[in-house]
């Protein structure tokens, strides 16, 4: 390191500077600047010193309250109390699933979760939300509605949420989310002005054609459909055609998981994997929301029996954040739409399996 700053150009918390950045311009009461990449990598600089690789902010607004508190506190301790907050957000939600205390080292050696530790990413707060949801949808499915909400910091996140909300008549937590995304919004749009939002907006045609069609961010780092697509010399039109039909088919799987009398474990685990399939902008480190999938079918694995090679596609699906990036870079093999796939389809042979479970018998073995 030189300062903060490796030889390579990644700071400290590499992406987390982008967080810094942000803050400080709208501290500085100019936050339709972070939309502006000049004056936005000079900010970068001012915070980790020069030479550092120029990031761009490509959030909405809403995300500008998240991190407005930031740029407060100098850098690095402001990337420690980051990290810290979010990792405990994912071990509270991982304790509520499998509350054992056991537990807590392996969750925090999970790829997923390390890779956004080192990177000082957002993704365990968007597992946090996330998770959160999915944990308080049936019994308070307006909390659950809030927390998906919420989730629409991270736009490409949220593409299931209110197809599978609306679909499966859960109106009250689609509400609930509608109100929230609007009122996250209107907060934004009042503390940062119109100006703010028409600048999103003007970059929102960079943002798809340099950054996620172009290969801004490397398709060996992007792990959606889409970009396996192009790295497999696919074309722009081609790689859309393979993520909508990704997305669709996804869509409907988890709907008509989500529409069984079956545990609800399933239709869970079933949603976040639809989510990895569904987003055409999905990086390594945001498959820290395989821990969701993973927790809940090693749950079911123990109380009702594995499938043939469950247990092995699960250890691939924790080991998937740490290896896909580099098989993708050097084997030109996308892994993660194919770990993606054969998750959803273990997870659909289990849902068909319990929903031809009378309920009566249902009931009595969920109690075991």
């Amino acid at each position: 390191m030189h300062g903060m700053v490796s030889r390579q150009g990644k700071p400290i918390g590499v992406d987390f500077e982008v967080n810094w950045a942000a803050s400080e311009l709208a501290l500085r009461g100019q936050p339709a600047a972070v939309y502006d990449f000049k004056r936005f990598h000079a900010t970068e600089e001012q915070a980790v010193g020069k030479g550092t690789f120029a990031g761009p902010w490509i959030y909405p607004p809403t995300f500008l309250i998240v991190v407005l508190p930031q740029a407060l506190l100098p850098y690095l301790w402001s990337l420690a109390i980051w990290m810290t907050l979010t990792a405990a957000g994912y071990a509270l939600v991982l304790r509520k699933i499998i509350p054992r205390t056991e537990t807590f080292w392996p969750a925090l050696a999970f790829p997923g979760a390390f890779a956004n530790l080192m990177n000082g990413q957002n993704g365990l707060l968007a597992f946090s939300l996330l998770g959160a949801a999915l944990l308080t949808v049936e019994s308070y499915p307006v909390v659950g509605g809030a927390f998906f909400g919420l989730l629409t910091y991270k736009p490409p996140m949220g593409v299931l949420v209110p197809f599978v909300l609306a679909a499966t008549g859960r109106w009250r937590a689609f509400w609930a989310a509608t109100f929230t995304a609007i009122a996250l919004a209107g907060i934004s749009f009042v503390m940062f002005g119109a100006e703010t939002w028409r600048a999103f907006f003007n970059t929102l045609g960079f943002t798809r054609q340099m950054v996620i069609e172009n290969g801004g961010v490397k398709f060996y780092t992007m792990q959606s459909v889409f970009a396996a697509a192009r790295l497999l010399g696919g074309g722009v039109a081609t790689a859309y055609f393979f993520q909508i039909v990704a997305a669709a088919t996804a869509a409907v799987l988890v709907i008509w998981i989500w529409r069984q009398s079956i545990q609800f474990e399933l239709k869970a685990s079933a949603f976040a994997v639809g989510m990895v399939l569904a987003s055409p902008y999905i990086l390594y480190y945001d498959l820290v929301i395989l821990a969701l999938p993973i927790a809940w079918l090693a749950l079911e694995g123990r109380r009702s029996g594995f499938l043939p090679f469950e247990k092995s596609l699960l250890v691939i699906a924790w080991i998937l954040p740490l290896a896909c990036e580099s098989i993708a870079h050097y084997a030109f093999i996308p892994l993660t739409p194919l770990v993606s796939i054969l998750l959803l389809g273990f997870i659909t042979r289990r849902a068909r399996a319990a929903a031809m479970v009378p309920a009566p018998a249902m009931a009595t073995a969920a109690s075991l």
